[in-house]
């Protein structure tokens, strides 16, 4: 455990690091631009969540409405504004509308993360730890995942890390303590309107804990409360109160149901299941790999009680900051069980992400005799990982890739699709024919990646050795997306969405049956408003329904058959675990297949063009 006095960590030198700050500044711009603006093109985006969020961003810019905002004209009130508007801005800044433009604000979040982590490490413990600390960020598994969907956690991240570093600086009066706290108190001002009250809830909290723990209470004059509180109000408030006064009954839904029913797991209608406690804790493992495996160094870091108080040195402050941070997020949502999410202690992410890099940091500075064996347990993951995949490209190999995966997959418990990466768990030998390329760089990433960085550290070669294992990672980063990319038909309904617009004329309708969520990109990609059938009660878009001018886009089966009777073309989708009971809904005669594509269907009232098969038909090749 780290203690009171200066180590080589604490002392803010280079400590004989080769690398300077602008070498170290330029590898960790060239390394996380690459890996997340280059990637920010594919997969298309993917239905539930990431379609349906960058809809409320296409009607924003549609309805010229930057307050209230809506999905399908129906009035969306969850969401905090921020991460909408940064993509509103990039669609107009470049007049397009695609998976890279939704995608980019978020690369621009990680890549100002990775700065903001390494800045934070350099400033306090060195050159080393700080450059370090932009690797581990820029190459965590998690922080990759969970920025190819438009959630707004990296960007709360980035504002969490910025106000933390000046609060550090402002309260050891390394830079003006009043525009630092300023600062601070504009990040959770913006940390409020990015992800609602867990923005300012976790900035106070954090800084009260550290406070009582060094014991410096006495300086709470320091703190700036009432100037710090009026710049707070004056950047999270407007927003909240214009939307109230446009749209009665707003804060009730945003504020009541989406925060604390939720956390409460009284939502209502309920939201995604809880990811057990026990899974949520485990596969933090997974979300913070490969740099995970050098958690007890990190561990070694954490300040000894005995010498918390106002003598503590600044590195040490900074050390029981970061431990604080992470330990207060990760328990509050140990603890909120009612919607809990793998990725909702993305907050924490960064402070652990700092931590990992110190303890190895640390552990290079000293020659620690552990860092080679923690590399070559290491390695041996890497060598299974590699058997294991190429067994499966062998297994694949008389078989003919199909271009839709999911034709080759084996659906599992539903139970497990509560997780992000769940539907990898449906791969079948037979699917590793349409990934074979993915599955091959993976592998050479285990064995050739994660081997010569054990190589690289048995001889000592420090830097060598980090830097292989984040290069290798930026590599499996790729394979990990062009895999993605390879299940979007499983995941996403672009390609549905290119099969209808050839023939989607101006008095065309298109009906989605479910929540809209199920087919979310089909809207998205065509630019137009659909009817749901079937798909009003427990859906998101419930509350805002019940506005009297809400349109009357919700179609059930006694309003259905109008509109599938009307002599236009009705475009019916219909997703895969839907099958059976929309088919039961639909007329047998005038019901013809128009595209298929993941197992999801689309459906025409009419003929219009030669080949489609009748709904009967299409019912009888299921059953054989």
């Amino acid at each position: 455990m780290a203690t009171s006095t200066n180590s080589p960590t604490t002392t803010g030198s280079t400590n004989n690091f080769p690398l300077s700050s602008r070498s170290s500044i330029l590898i960790l711009l060239i390394l996380s631009a690459a890996i997340y603006i280059g990637n920010a093109a594919s997969p298309p985006l993917l239905d539930d969540a990431d379609s349906t969020h960058a809809l409320v961003v296409q009607e924003m810019l549609q309805r010229h409405d930057w307050v209230v905002m809506y999905m399908d004209g129906i009035r969306y009130l969850e969401k905090a504004p921020l991460h909408y508007w940064l993509v509103a801005v990039m669609y107009e800044i470049t007049g397009q509308q695609n998976s890279f433009t939704t995608r980019f604000p978020l690369a621009l979040a990680v890549i100002g993360l990775v700065l903001m982590a390494y800045f934070f490490g350099r400033r306090f413990f060195g050159e080393r730890a700080g450059f370090y600390a932009g690797l581990t960020t820029c190459t965590s598994i998690g922080i990759f995942l969970f920025t190819r969907i438009m959630i707004p956690e990296a960007i709360f991240g980035l504002e969490l890390t910025a106000a933390f570093l000046l609060f550090l600086l402002a309260w050891n009066k390394a830079i003006n303590p009043t525009w630092g706290m300023w600062g601070f108190a504009a990040l959770a001002g913006l940390a409020v309107i990015t992800l609602g009250l867990i923005g300012v809830v976790f900035p106070v909290s954090i800084v009260v804990f550290f406070i009582i723990a060094t014991r410096d209470w006495a300086r709470w004059r320091d703190l700036k409360i009432f100037s710090c509180l009026l710049i707070f109000l004056a950047i999270a408030l407007p927003w909240h109160l214009i939307a109230e006064h446009r749209c009665k009954g707003f804060l009730w839904s945003y504020i009541v149901n989406e925060h604390f029913k939720r956390a409460l797991g009284t939502r209502y209608p309920p939201d995604y299941d809880s990811v057990p406690l026990g899974l949520w804790w485990t596969i933090h493992l997974i979300w913070f790999a490969p740099w995970s495996i050098f958690l007890p160094f990190a561990f070694r870091e954490f300040p000894l009680p005995r010498t918390w108080g106002r003598t503590m040195t600044l590195a040490n402050q900074a050390r029981l900051f970061l431990f604080i941070w992470a330990a207060l997020i990760m328990a509050f949502f140990s603890v909120e069980s009612g919607s809990r999410m793998e990725y909702y202690g993305f907050g924490a992410w960064p402070a652990i992400c700092i931590l990992l890099a110190l303890g190895l940091a640390h552990a290079e500075e000293l020659a620690s005799r552990w860092l080679p064996r923690l590399n070559a347990a290491l390695a041996v993951v890497g060598i299974f990982v590699a058997a294991g995949l190429s067994y499966f490209v062998y297994q694949s190999l008389h078989i003919h890739s199909t271009g839709d995966i999911a034709t080759l997959l084996k659906s599992q418990s539903t139970d497990l699709y509560r997780l992000s990466m769940a539907h990898f768990l449906d791969l079948t030998p037979a699917a590793f024919a349409d990934l074979r390329l993915q599955a091959t760089l993976a592998a050479a990433v285990g064995l050739f990646g994660f081997g010569g960085a054990w190589l690289f550290r048995a001889r000592r070669k420090q830097l060598a050795s980090t830097l292989t294992l984040a290069c290798s990672m930026a590599v499996f980063f790729f394979a990990a997306n062009s895999a993605y990319a390879v299940f979007s038909p499983k995941l996403s309904s672009k390609i549905l969405a290119d099969d209808i617009r050839p023939y989607l004329h101006e008095n065309d309708q298109i009906v989605l049956y479910g929540d809209i969520t199920y087919g979310s990109t089909i809207p998205y990609y065509l630019q137009r408003k659909v009817w749901i059938y079937n798909g009003l009660h427990g859906s998101n878009l419930e509350y805002g329904a019940a506005y009297p001018d809400a349109p009357k886009i919700f179609l059930d089966d006694s309003t259905f058959p109008a509109l599938w009777n009307q002599s236009e073309t009705v475009f019916l989708f219909v997703p895969g675990d839907f099958q059976s009971e929309a088919f039961k809904r639909l007329p047998t005669d005038d019901c013809y297949l128009f595209a298929e594509s993941g197992e999801k269907y689309v459906f025409v009232n009419h003929r219009i063009k030669p080949g489609m098969k009748k709904l009967t038909d299409l019912e009888a090749q299921l059953r054989e």
